[in-house]
């Protein structure tokens, strides 16, 4: 219904990671994800319906596409009380520069959430008529439950949720809000209702001079608006960007003709709608980025296209489950045009005779005798001798003489976890340090000059081969082999920063082809941030079970010891990831996953013989060695 993919969280999620305040009911929506309570009192489950379609309705409604200019010469009344506002800039969103129109901008900011609320209240009623009994369930617990109040906001949300027994003094609300909800109204027509209404609600807080609608600096609604303002900004800036195409393209036309002229002639004005079309496009651009650096930092990084899975997490210290404690973020390694898939090519050329070698080993797809079946085209010469054994000892013979070919099909699939660690950017070759002792004393330079730089020496050497090169060389030969064998495989990298944001980094899905494009992604493996082994094994074992496969493998590649920021009560504790990794991997075999280990980590043993079963972890200690020592791992795992 959304058109993309959102993610469900807690609202406390949103409390700890964010400066703004969820709606009454404890519901929000970023770009990415719904925020819902994390349990609703009301019977059944239809109350979560009817909040997702809440804040999806906000979005469908048009309450996001609000721009305080075009209220301006929309809304009447409006302009007469705007006032050029002193603290508030360009980039502020439009929400907060409409309700900074008022004395009060709390009250203005709730009034008008509940006038939208009776525009999306109408469309679903509308559009989605199986919502229509979750709603009056969800409604009339909200109706029993609430407390009797001669607050105006509080008896309009009343009148939306169905109470007919309400104090008539606030009629026209009641009617503004029966005619918001019907169809053909839009934003500005609550922003209208909010000008015609405000100062008849505010009335009653004016003795008191207070209000219980505390003012914000700006509202999630208003940054939410914003991040879709960007929307309009990026298109303004493509057809910006065609503009000036089309004037370089008819520059050297220009050129011509005043070469043609006879006397100097004056400076072109073309000239100088080039340099202020120049200008204004390079504003945008900064505007643009900033406007969205300011967006992810107060909603988060954008994850609309990523799908989210929720994990257990094993805690050896109480030797219980933490339900649902990490959250995975499944998105696409997409590569551009900085990531050469050459070398890659190189790398397949290169291994090519190794790994052909070692999966000859592998028994291919094809006909096979199968032997003690009851028809087939040849006889069992062994079948048939123990069958003339049972007759001379007086037993019954069995029947099944005979043989036959039958195609035997290999039904494999295996996924590979690429560990994309910070680590994983260090040179495979550490580099030996400066030995002072062998330098003159004159020729000892003075390291705290602050204009002392080393750059000669480094100017002839190549650029070092580090982890993640061999890593990417490593998966690009296997995708390339296994696609010749016929398996199915997946291709993976993990990473992330806290329980929260586990990444999963897909280059190739199972029932992908392999292609140029699988060749970029493996390209665009890059170091990311910590190592979170345990929910990256449990997300590959869920993948593999969907699959379908009868044979079923998973291969962890990593450079050291799973670790991340809280991965245990101390950030110190190895222990503690240690145990988990090793927890996920018992769940695997439980589940009938054939798991292996590999590690370029040379002190690996001490932690693998922990967390790995026997026989079922490898440490490399040449890293170089990583790709023929996985084709190895693969046949021994697979080929029998």
């Amino acid at each position: 219904m959304a058109g993309q993919y959102l993610h469900i969280k807690s609202s406390e999620e949103f409390a700890s990671h964010h400066n703004l305040a969820l709606a009454n009911n404890g519901t929000g929506q970023t770009q990415d994800t719904v925020y819902l309570p994390e349990t609703i009192d009301a019977p059944g489950v239809g109350g979560y319906r009817v909040l997702v379609m809440e804040q999806i309705g906000l979005r469908e409604c048009g309450t996001y596409d609000f721009r305080f200019n075009d209220a301006l010469s929309r809304v009447k009344g409006l302009s007469e009380r705007y006032q050029a506002p002193r603290d508030l800039t360009p980039r502020s969103g439009d929400y907060q520069l409409l309700f900074g129109c008022f004395r009060y901008s709390g009250l203005a900011a709730e009034f008008f959430n509940i006038l939208e609320r009776a525009r999306v209240f109408g469309h679903l009623a509308r559009n989605y008529p199986g919502l229509i009994p979750h709603s009056h369930d969800l409604y009339g617990y909200y109706q029993a439950t609430q407390a009797p109040s001669s607050d105006p906001l509080q008896l309009a949300l009343r009148h939306l949720w169905g109470d007919e027994h309400l104090p008539h003094q606030w009629q026209d609300i009641y009617a503004t809000l029966d005619r918001l909800s019907q169809p053909g109204t839009s934003v500005y027509d609550s922003a209208q209702a909010l000008c015609d209404l405000y100062d008849e609600v505010a009335a009653i807080f004016v003795t008191a001079e207070v209000t219980p609608y505390s003012d914000q600096d700006e509202t999630l609604t208003d940054w939410l608006n914003r991040e879709q303002r960007i929307a309009e900004w990026d298109k303004d800036l493509e057809q910006m960007d065609a503009a000036m195409i089309m004037v370089d393209m008819f520059e050297g036309e220009e050129v011509e003709a005043e070469m043609a002229d006879s006397a100097g002639g004056s400076v072109r004005e073309a000239n100088v709608d080039i340099k202020s079309l120049k200008d204004e496009r390079d504003t945008l651009q900064r505007r643009i980025e900033m406007e969205r650096s300011s967006v992810q930092h107060a909603l988060g990084a954008d994850r609309s296209i990523s799908r989210s899975f929720r994990y257990d997490e094993w805690d050896y210290l109480s030797h219980s489950y933490l339900r649902h404690w990490c959250r995975v973020f499944e998105e696409p390694l997409v590569g551009g045009e900085d990531d050469d898939p050459a070398s890659l090519n190189d790398a397949i050329r290169r291994y090519q005779p190794m790994v052909q070698h070692q999966l000859e080993q592998i028994r291919p797809t094809g006909l096979q005798r199968i032997k003690r079946v009851q028809d087939g085209d040849e006889l069992d010469l062994d079948a048939i001798i123990s069958a003339r054994q049972d007759l001379r000892a007086g037993q019954s013979p069995d029947e099944r003489v005979y043989s036959r070919k039958e195609r035997m099909h290999r039904d494999v699939c295996a996924l590979f976890l690429v560990d994309l660690s910070a680590s994983t950017d260090d040179p495979i070759e550490k580099p030996e340090p400066t030995a002072w002792a062998d330098y003159d004393a004159d020729e000892v330079p003075n390291l705290r000059d602050p204009w002392f730089s080393d750059e000669e020496d480094e100017v002839d050497d190549e650029p070092q081969r580090k982890i993640i090169d061999v890593q990417r060389e490593a998966m690009v030969v296997m995708a390339s082999a296994l696609d010749a064998l016929g398996d199915a495989y997946g291709i993976y990298g993990f990473s992330g920063y806290g329980k929260d944001c586990v990444e999963l980094f897909v280059a190739k899905e199972p029932d992908h082809s392999f292609s140029q494009s699988t060749l970029k992604s493996i390209a665009a493996m890059q170091p990311k941030r910590s190592t979170r082994m345990g929910p990256a094994i449990r997300h590959g074992v869920h993948k593999l079970i969907q699959s379908g496969h009868a044979m079923k493998v998973l291969i962890v590649i990593s450079d050291g010891f799973p670790q991340d920021s809280d991965y245990g009560p101390e950030r110190g504790n190895h222990d503690y990831g240690v145990e988990d990794t090793a927890m996920a991997l018992t769940e695997a075999h439980r589940k009938g996953v054939e798991t292996f280990c590999i590690t370029v980590d040379r002190s690996g043993h001490d932690y693998l013989k922990r967390m790995c079963p026997d026989a079922r972890y490898l440490v490399i200690e040449e890293i170089e060695d990583l790709p023929d020592q996985l084709t190895k791992v693969y046949t021994a795992l697979t080929g029998r």
